[in-house]
């Protein structure tokens, strides 16, 4: 992203610990905070800067060495769940990313219905995903996962790796490079911060080893953390474990992304036409014709399912 503005020091967030941040500029890493008159501005908690958000920052430090956030720029994406508790509210993971890796092990952590909902995750924020089956080093037959993964998929793409054999960086560059950014999400114990080590040649994350009774791991990283690959290859985002990705899904985003099977559908017979069975569907005569794809028409189904 080009930005220009002579009254800031432009940045891109790499870590948020509450209200301070950690920014990277061309001059290098600053300390951020938000100020009480910009957090007044935002009436919704997703409104506030997250990792990956490019902001505007002070030029002068204040006296505890933190620069003031002065402005937030317009996201081109952005990955949305909602948040955790009883209270419905859209909580956003990363900002501005390309691409949604979904990572689960091979082992008992491997479960069909928590993938699927991550892999909708990143549908309904309008990303492109990616599902790496980690430990394959430990599970070299894993053709029973794959068949089992096959009616969820919806045409994604899906890799099985070895975050310690160290063969996941060919898999994961493929999807990466200058200018690219990625977020890495899945639940607790899947490798995740080691793929992350593996990428940037140093122990960054820390990394745990997983209960051997049940291949459960700890929530090694506590928080979300923007890395910069070496030699400008891309940016990955590292975010803690989920044990459940709660879908935010809205009509708004369903219409804007899936506007031309909205349009197919005004000339299907029924109004209230699911494009499944029903005849003289429009949609699924597009399908047919090859001018709609049926893994789009899958993820759509999907989505508006939830929404009911």
């Amino acid at each position: 992203m080009q930005l220009e503005d002579s009254a800031y020091t432009i940045g891109r967030i790499t870590r948020q610990d509450r209200q301070h941040y950690t920014v990277i500029t061309r001059s290098g890493l600053k300390r951020a905070q938000l100020m009480g008159k910009t957090r007044n501005k935002s009436f919704n908690k997703s409104d506030l800067p997250v990792v990956g958000d490019w902001i505007g920052i002070e030029t002068n430090t204040g006296a505890d060495g933190a620069a003031r956030i002065l402005q937030q720029y317009p996201r081109k994406s952005a990955l949305c769940r909602q948040a955790a508790g009883e209270v419905k509210e859209k909580q956003i993971l990363a900002a501005n990313i390309d691409t949604v890796f979904v990572i689960s092990g091979l082992d008992q952590n491997f479960n069909v219905n928590r993938i699927e909902r991550f892999l909708m995750m990143a549908w309904s924020s309008n990303l492109a995903v990616v599902l790496l089956l980690n430990k394959a080093d430990l599970f070299p037959d894993h053709r029973t996962q794959l068949q089992a993964l096959e009616p969820i998929l919806s045409g994604s793409p899906v890799h099985a790796i070895s975050a310690l054999a160290g063969t996941a960086t060919d898999t994961i560059m493929s999807y990466l490079g200058p200018g690219k950014s990625a977020a890495l999400v899945g639940s607790s114990g899947v490798g995740k911060s080691t793929l992350v080590n593996q990428l940037m040649g140093t122990s960054l994350m820390k990394t745990k080893e997983v209960r051997a009774f049940d291949d459960k791991g700890r929530h090694t990283t506590t928080h979300r953390e923007l890395c910069i690959l070496p030699n400008d290859q891309g940016i990955l985002i590292d975010t803690p474990g989920m044990r459940e990705a709660q879908l935010w899904v809205e009509p708004s985003d369903i219409s804007n992304r899936y506007s031309d099977i909205i349009s197919l559908s005004a000339g299907c017979k029924y109004s209230d036409c699911r494009h499944s069975q029903e005849p003289r569907c429009n949609v699924r005569a597009a399908v047919a014709e090859g001018t709609l794809s049926q893994y789009r028409l899958t993820q759509y189904q999907k989505l508006t399912a939830y929404l009911i």
